[in-house]
């Protein structure tokens, strides 16, 4: 996988940090949780925002 520097990723689990992240000893994290080494679930609700926003070609969704 190739990381784009001008994105925030989290140290733990990798998704792209899209608000402010949970900081522990200068690394972004996506949650608390993740910054513990407990299972997050910061993939799925990114999943979900993702297909809220539209879809990839940028139409919106017809419940839109």
């Amino acid at each position: 996988m190739t990381l784009n520097p001008e994105f925030v990723y989290c140290k733990g689990c990798g998704v792209e940090i899209t608000w402010s992240p949970h900081m522990v000893d200068h690394y972004p994290y996506c949650c608390e949780e993740c910054s513990r080494g407990i299972l997050c679930h910061c993939m799925e609700r990114t999943d979900l925002d993702d297909d809220r926003k539209g879809s990839p070609s940028g139409v919106p969704p017809p419940y839109a």
